[in-house]
């Protein structure tokens, strides 16, 4: 049963539900009038009595979700268009595959760039030919700005094309295996031509840069994100989204070199309406908002892979620094009191309230131009650590791919082949000094010919073997006797 608290002039509808673990949850909907609240009340009833005990969708999305559902049903196969394919292929594959972000990233995909372009395409009137048209035509298409950014003035990059390719792609497997389209045909977006993805190589600091930059930065939060971000090869999500309970520094494990952080979350912000739709899956916890209307939430959720979950150990000079962070931010908390918005979070802001990853990128860029280093992005520093990594282990790939939580080996290869190039590098200064700078120190021509025409006599060849076979005592004894009767 569902129940209707007033909270000042609003009310709230509070009920609880079973996340996809088996965890009982709580939820509140606020709601304008008590009117409003009641309606509420209604359907959260009506549909966990349906349902089960599950996360209430808004009563018009849900009429909606019916709504589509039953067109997709009653359209014939052969009549079916791309757009009203991709509705069924989003409320089945998507919302069981996908995260909230990638929900939201591809649904823009779909809805900027496949439905208003190719979406009255009949479905199994798609070729590869066709597809391949329409990449190259998105090569001229302006790019649809994001939510409260402006536009860019750009058309659409190669880069994006790869990703709405890869919607169409796995869209089509799927219409196959539903049999949507014949079971035994190729996929038409298995061969579509797309145009040539420019590979930028990212802006890295060295190591001597790093150093110099953390010890000149005055910010403790921001110089903590750096080091863990080189230390232990963290993303940024994943250092904001740090809490006390998964770092492990107390004395006897610095003292054990057992120090470590346990990654298994990560900071994000994520769209409402995303997170509703795949009933708040992969969700830890939600932030509450400080804008009232806000379409998106800050929330702690479990990491992109499950390679992302990982241990990774501490140098003892980073435990120590945690250990004063941490003993300094419990002085703030008792200071504020009730004004500190205690979420055990490890980077928080003066209050407590979480760190944005764009404050932390904004802060590193201010650094990077107050003293004028080499303005790179904060995320390079894990490029860099991953780099320093395999070159202190000797290119020990495994153990790098460890602590950098990279799905694919490959990840880390691409670093490594960047510092087998430097070593290479190297071997060419090498060879230009021991080889082609001796070219005009050649010996007399006599000599060289005198040395390989005296042949070794038996006598010298008896002595070499003779003292190959003496211990270093006897060889000792006869180079002092020598040298006295020189």
């Amino acid at each position: 049963m569902a129940s209707i608290k007033q909270r000042k002039s609003k009310f709230s509808v509070i009920y609880w539900y079973m996340d996809d673990t088996g965890e009982r949850k709580q939820k509140g909907d606020t709601l304008e009038t008590k009117k409003e609240a009641k309606a509420r009340k209604a359907f959260i009833e009506f549909y966990q009595q349906t349902y089960g005990y599950v996360l209430v969708p808004l009563e018009e999305q849900f009429a909606h979700q019916r709504e589509e559902a039953e067109q997709a049903i009653d359209t014939p196969d052969d009549e079916i268009t791309l757009k009203e394919f991709l509705v069924t292929f989003v409320n089945l594959y998507g919302v069981s595959k996908w995260s909230a972000n990638t929900y939201s990233s591809k649904l823009s995909s779909i809805n900027n760039y496949i439905n208003p372009l190719i979406g009255d395409w009949k479905l199994n009137e798609i070729t590869t030919k066709k597809l391949s048209q329409y990449y190259n035509d998105l090569l001229s298409v302006p790019e649809v700005p994001r939510a409260n950014r402006k536009a860019t003035g750009r058309c659409v990059q190669p880069a994006n094309i790869k990703k709405i390719h890869d919607i169409i792609r796995c869209a089509l497997n799927q219409a196959i295996r539903w049999e949507y389209l014949d079971s035994k045909m190729r996929n038409p977006a298995s061969l579509a031509t797309l145009p040539k993805v420019p590979k930028v190589k990212r802006k890295v600091w060295n190591v001597q840069t790093f150093k110099e930059a953390i010890k000149l930065v005055d910010d403790d939060l921001l110089l903590l994100c750096m080091h863990l971000a080189f230390a232990c090869s963290l993303r940024v999500g994943e250092i904001t989204g740090l809490t006390w309970d998964d770092v492990i520094v107390d004395e006897e494990a610095i003292a054990n070199n057992n120090a470590r952080v346990i990654v298994n979350k990560e900071l994000a912000r994520i769209s409402q309406s995303a997170m509703q739709k795949l009933k708040e899956k992969d969700i830890i916890k939600i932030f509450p908002t400080q804008k009232p209307h806000c379409t998106t939430r800050l929330v702690l959720k479990t990491p992109k892979t499950e390679t992302s979950n990982r241990t990774v150990w501490l140098p003892t000079t980073l435990a120590q620094l945690l250990v004063q962070y941490k003993k300094d931010q419990q002085e703030l908390k008792e200071f504020l009191g009730s004004a500190y918005n205690d979420y055990n979070l490890v980077i928080a802001l003066e209050n407590g309230n979480p760190v944005e990853s764009r404050i932390v990128r904004d802060r590193f860029t201010t650094l990077c131009e107050e003293h004028n280093f080499e303005v790179v992005v904060f995320h390079s520093l894990r490029h860099l650590s991953t780099k320093y990594k395999l070159k202190m282990t000797h290119g020990d790939i495994k153990s790098v791919q460890g602590d950098t939580g990279h799905a694919e080996a490959e990840m880390v290869t691409d670093v490594y082949s960047e510092i087998v190039d430097e070593d290479r590098r190297l071997n060419a200064k090498k060879l230009d000094e021991e080889f082609y700078d001796t070219l005009d120190t050649e010996e007399p021509e006599h000599n060289l010919h005198s040395e390989a025409q005296e042949p070794i006599s038996d006598n010298d060849k008896l002595l070499l073997e003779l003292l190959k076979s003496m211990t270093p005592e006897m060889k000792e004894k006869l180079l002092k006797e020598t040298l006295s009767n020189c």
